[in-house]
């Protein structure tokens, strides 16, 4: 990037010192050149750059053993089959109370 200095104005009295306080410079920025790629190529290195980064994640995680893994199926196998009787429980309850009130 370049710098430009602003020229001072002659009525100011810091700037015809060479004083350098107050003064703006303007900075000229060129836009970034970016690689154009076809739509396919876009699109491959896309898959290609995320499974990179989700290899690099996988290698972060801290996987559970053999012992926290069983415990863990087996918390979920219980929960499931004591919700799966309470809304079996409930469904009968409700089914009977619907034929009890239509007759």
């Amino acid at each position: 990037m370049k710098k430009t200095k602003a020229r001072p104005k002659a009525g100011n009295k810091e700037a015809a010192a060479g004083g350098n306080r107050g003064q703006v410079l303007k900075l000229k920025v060129k836009p970034r050149r970016t690689l154009k790629l076809p739509p396919m190529a876009q699109y491959w290195a896309g898959i290609k750059q995320f499974m990179a980064e989700a290899v690099q994640e996988l290698k972060k995680v801290t996987w559970p053993n053999r012992k926290e893994t069983l415990g863990a199926t087996g918390v979920v196998l219980i929960l499931v089959i004591i919700i799966a009787v309470f809304l079996g429980l409930v469904d009968f309850g409700l089914s009977r109370l619907v034929r009890y009130v239509v007759r």
